[in-house]
């Protein structure tokens, strides 16, 4: 056991006495939280290494604290009330300290670890993702600290919750708790965040905090906190193990969620559209390569009931400390899918309509796109709305067998479109950067023969010499490799440069960004776009961003897809910059006139 302790602008660790160990070996209390765990293996891995119950999750000294401060919240309630307060004014008072513990409980328990990030180290909070996982050691903060860990910040994060919430006309926030299949939505906009499909074990993940909400509000909210857990048997998720296997419970989360979708789609309002939120990246794919599960279902439940998805927007709302994001492709942006009902007569087409309507509409909805703030790890998701903008609007396609097309086949189909879209714009390239995006789609910037580069340049109107003094690439006894960002001139001058090219731009825009920031990226940017010979195009650095990031993404590239998706993001400040950077007025000449002169 070590301890960690706050000393001069940095942590220090000492190590434990006897009395620090003798501290922790307190009774458990008697009068504290009870139940058991759910049985969900993947997410919960707890109980598989034996601790089955909820107080297994916490040391005695955590659940004595937590319970002291439990049992402090009806403490409150009753001082309120001594004090001349009202029984409303009571209930808010001790709502609020009870939502503190619970949410303390994330902090103080036996799954928390330490985290030693740079700058920054401190005890961590048992979800970091929406799972009960097994650790190996764990870090304990005390419960009077200020810094992270202690009571005092987990409740200061309640009230600052509460005043971004929106509130109705009358200035009151309205929540009410219904069955959405059943529920009126006559004279109602909606916008929804559903569950996805089998992705979140939401109620029994609920559970850790229920247990603490009920022992601490119980007497203030008996009817809301009547179940000893959190109620689960019409919870809309696809769980196998509650629905008698994959199968059931696939049909169980299809029907309900069609029912719910269905049911909107009765009262719904032809002048607005709804609003769906996603913002789980769909990456699993069958045997044929059809995007599976989860994003087929949804998409599938919305179009069977009705709906025709008219757009996608990318909203940039996930944070990118969160432990999915950490040196992954991560989804950076929430997707916003916008719904209006089809028509009754909508018409069908067949399969080749249906592609041909494809090509004819994706690739100046994929441009717009582009030349919008959607990253590049969000473009494949965002490319959809169009795709099933096309698709939705049929009240069938069929195939040529006569069956009905599936949202997978669809989706299919989108796919490989966005793929022939995109490598249709490496003609919009220059001859330098079309040779390097067929390089580095074969090679990433490894090492390959000069003979097949050469071959490749000719085939493009171009040279492997000519790129190389451009610092393009490196061309050395009989080797070619690309040039990385990092690897480029450290003293460069675009506007001097006889031959530039997009690939070059590009890729000095990424060393800058990362290596001196924002602001001299946009100095940069705007060198490079005012340059006489107009070779620096900024839309189509954009696109080459993009079009790289598909290939790295493909390739298990990760360290370049995040270097092509960074820049793409920073983009709107890049360009920002360049645009503030004051540009060199020109003086208008004079004649010298001379005494004597007509």
């Amino acid at each position: 056991m070590a301890i960690a302790a706050e000393g001069s602008r940095r942590r220090i660790y000492l190590p434990a006495d006897h009395e620090h160990s003798d501290a922790a070996n307190v009774e458990p209390p008697v009068d504290t939280i009870s139940g058991s765990l759910g049985y969900y293996p993947r997410d919960l891995k707890a109980p598989t290494y034996g601790l089955t119950e909820f107080t297994d999750l916490f040391t005695n000294r955590q659940l004595v604290a937590l319970t002291t401060f439990s049992d402090l919240v009806s403490d409150a309630r009753v001082r309120v009330l001594a004090d001349g307060g009202t029984e409303a004014y009571a209930d808010a008072i001790a709502t609020y300290l009870g939502m503190g513990v619970s949410r303390y409980a994330n902090f103080m328990n036996a799954l928390c670890q330490w985290r030693p990030d740079a700058g920054k180290e401190q005890v961590g909070h048992l979800f970091t993702r929406q799972a009960i996982p097994m650790v190996w050691d764990f870090a304990e903060s005390c419960a009077f600290s200020n810094s992270a860990g202690g009571w005092s910040p987990a409740f200061q994060f309640i009230p600052k919750a509460l005043e971004y919430l929106p509130s109705s006309g009358d200035g009151e926030g309205k929540v009410s708790q219904a069955d959405a299949s059943a529920r009126s939505y006559a004279g109602v906009l909606i916008s929804t965040d559903p569950p996805y499909y089998d992705n979140i074990g939401y109620s029994d993940l609920s559970d850790f905090f229920y247990v603490w909400l009920r022992r601490s509000l119980r007497p203030t909210h008996p009817e809301l906190l009547a179940t000893m857990l959190v109620p689960k048997a019409e919870e809309l998720v696809a769980n196998a193990y509650r629905h008698g296997g994959k199968d059931g419970a696939r049909a169980f989360f299809e029907d309900g969620f069609r029912r719910v979708f269905a049911h909107a789609r009765e009262t719904a309002l032809d002048d607005y559209p709804i609003m769906v939120w996603y913002a789980f990246k769909q990456s699993e794919d069958d045997d044929s390569g059809e995007a599976s599960t989860g994003w087929e279902t949804l998409l599938e439940g919305m179009i069977r009931s009705g709906w025709r998805i008219t757009a996608t927007w990318p909203n940039r709302s996930e944070l990118g400390n969160r432990m999915m994001a950490k040196d992954m492709n991560a989804l950076a942006s929430s997707i916003l899918l916008s719904l209006r009902p089809r028509p009754e007569g909508a018409p069908t087409a067949d399969r080749r309509g249906f592609i041909a309507a494809l090509e004819d509409e994706l690739p100046d909805a994929l441009r717009k796109l582009q030349q919008g703030q959607i990253a590049p790890v969000d473009l494949p998701q965002a490319a959809i709305g169009p795709g099933m903008a096309v698709f939705s609007r049929y009240s069938s396609v069929l195939e040529p067998d006569g069956k009905k097309m599936t949202v997978r086949s669809a989706l299919a189909r989108i796919n490989e479109s966005l793929d022939r879209v995109l490598a249709e714009q490496e003609g919009d390239f220059d001859a330098a950067t079309r040779f390097a995006i067929a390089w580095y789609r074969q090679h990433g910037y490894g090492v390959g023969r000069f003979g097949d580069a050469d071959s490749l340049a000719r085939a493009r109107n171009t040279s492997v010499d000519v790129m190389d003094r451009d610092a393009i690439l490196m061309s050395r006894a009989g080797k070619v490799q690309l040039l990385k960002p990092a690897d480029l001139p450290e003293e460069y001058d675009v506007r001097k440069d006889s031959h530039t090219s997009n690939w070059e731009a590009l890729h000095h825009l990424i060393k800058i960004v990362e290596r001196d920031g924002i602001a001299y990226a946009g100095g940069f940017l705007q060198a490079a776009l005012s340059r006489p010979d107009g070779a620096v195009d900024g839309d189509l650095v954009k696109e080459l961003a993009h079009l790289l990031f598909r290939i790295a993404e493909g390739n298990g590239w990760t360290k370049d897809a995040l270097s092509f998706n960074n820049l793409v993001t920073s983009w709107p400040e890049v360009f920002e910059v360049a645009r503030a950077v004051q540009k060199p007025a020109q003086e208008q000449g004079a004649f010298d006139f001379t005494e004597g002169d007509d």
